[in-house]
């Protein structure tokens, strides 16, 4: 029995190799949690960014959640926006470490 390589070689002998991907999903959440990684460093610099929020809204709205789930981890989110606006980055950054660790428990 044969096994299919991802490995292909080009007519000057160099081998390419195709990176591994990762389901659709995964790469969903990785790139959701890279965003709530970056909205920490923000919100720790005292930035509120808008557009970063709306991007981490986005994207947990397109992650298969169960809906407690999905309202667990939006609270933390909006919380966070809101402590945001009334610049109270403390809570904001407690908020969305809370949605980071939840995020790597799924």
């Amino acid at each position: 029995m044969f096994a299919q390589t991802a490995v292909s070689v080009s007519a000057n002998h160099h081998v390419e190799r195709q990176p591994p991907s990762l389901p659709n999903y995964q790469q969903a959440l990785r790139i959701f949690d890279l965003t709530v990684e970056l909205l920490i460093a923000r919100v720790t610099i005292g930035q509120y960014w808008v557009a970063g929020f709306n991007d981490a809204a986005a994207l947990l709205a397109s992650l298969p959640l169960t809906i407690s789930d999905f309202a667990t981890a939006n609270r933390h989110l909006q919380n966070a926006a809101a402590y945001c606006k009334q610049k109270e980055g403390g809570a904001a950054t407690f908020e969305l470490r809370s949605l980071r660790g939840f995020s790597q428990r799924l």
